[in-house]
């Protein structure tokens, strides 16, 4: 069983174009691992774009540390490198770009504010299994990569499963100990197995055998789907441009976009609707479409208010953080608008030509009705 998962990691490592891979079982055990692997704890904050899914801030949450929250570009949804250089402050210890909805946040200008002021990148992959940005896989920017391989994914292994990437020996030794409960490769002692042996605390984040193969057979087919995709996603493109009142999504030309999801955008003053009416009228076109971040993460009730751990409200009130901490509506603009006006629409590989073109016209229709009113 455990030859079936270091397979896995193996053909993993060698995809992203990295030394080392750990198997865990979710995404969201990645980015904690990962967080637990860099020494983030109580007192530290981590910096995130709001246009998120929650994972990312729960992880930081695990590890008692304060998520902060900065702005995202407007055109391509993702961290913008300037609102991280104004979010840095004293505590800020790491920065988890997000490569949303398979587009490649800015690598070069995100790593370049980070090692100005010394800060662990995290690379949040889960939308982007297979996408490039300049060239490189992603993942192999950051001191460590996280990828989920949820059944919505690009590539899956059967429902949940996740990993950690690396080129760093250390990071990669403690964050396969921190899956496995922290127990050591080897034994410390002369007369007491490693299984034996627990060094700190410690998760079971582990991989299942079954997982893993799946996900060898699934990452034979992962450029194949994600060609798929983009070329879905082209077709769509070039109708929506057509179409008054929907915007296609930008796409910036150094990088691969691999499409986890189409997200467009509704204008709802040339449409005379809103988002969340579009959706509704699209669905009874027979389109499932919907925003991705209706509420921005940083508004969610348990940031907003703060709910944290216990009574303490550790890790906002915790003592070892010492300052006070809101969060409040206009502090992500792009985001928040974002939150309002963004539109996922269907490119998985399994669309056939009618799909497609059925989309289309339910777009068509729909804005068509809406701009007559």
């Amino acid at each position: 069983a455990g030859e079936t998962v270091d397979d896995f990691e193996e053909a993993f490592a060698e995809y992203c174009g990295v030394k080392y891979a750990i198997a865990v079982n979710s995404g969201t055990s990645a980015l904690h691992v990962a967080l637990a692997a860099t020494d983030i704890g109580p007192g530290d904050e981590v910096i995130l774009p709001p246009y998120t899914f929650m994972a990312t801030a729960n992880a930081i949450l695990h590890q008692n540390a304060v998520p902060i929250f900065a702005d995202i570009d407007p055109k391509t949804y993702t961290l913008d490198p300037e609102a991280l250089e104004r979010t840095v402050s004293e505590k800020t210890k790491a920065v988890i770009p997000v490569h949303i909805l398979g587009q490649p946040a800015d690598m070069y200008g995100i790593v370049d504010v980070a090692k100005a002021h010394g800060l662990v990148v995290i690379e949040d992959c889960a939308q982007a299994n297979g996408a490039e940005y300049k060239g490189v896989k992603m993942g192999g920017f950051g001191d460590l990569g996280c990828f989920s391989f949820y059944l919505n994914k690009n590539m899956t292994t059967g429902g949940e499963g996740g990993m950690i990437v690396t080129s760093n020996e250390t990071l990669a030794k403690r964050a396969r100990s921190i899956r496995n409960h922290c127990r050591p490769e080897v034994s410390p002692y002369p007369n007491v197995p490693a299984h034996n042996v627990y060094e700190a605390i410690g998760y079971n984040y582990r991989m299942i055998a079954v997982q893993a193969a799946m996900g060898l057979v699934q990452l034979r087919k992962l450029d194949k789907f994600n060609r798929v995709r983009i070329k879905n996603a082209a077709f769509l493109t070039s109708r929506i441009k057509e179409i008054e009142g929907i915007e296609p999504p930008y796409v910036r030309t150094d990088v691969k976009h691999v499409y986890w999801a189409y997200g467009a955008r509704v204008d709802e003053e040339k449409l005379r609707a809103d988002r969340d009416e579009f959706a509704k009228a699209l669905l009874a076109e027979g389109v499932h479409a919907e925003g991705y971040t209706p509420i921005p993460v940083h508004l969610q009730k348990v940031i907003k208010e703060k709910v944290g751990y216990g009574k303490t409200r550790c890790p906002f009130e915790c003592p070892w953080y010492g300052k006070p901490i809101e969060y409040r509506e206009g502090s992500c603009p792009n985001a928040e608008k974002l939150g309002g006006e963004d539109l996922l629409l269907p490119v998985y590989p399994t669309l056939t030509s009618k799909d497609l073109e059925d989309v289309v016209k339910a777009l068509n229709k729909v804005a068509e009705a809406m701009r007559s009113r």
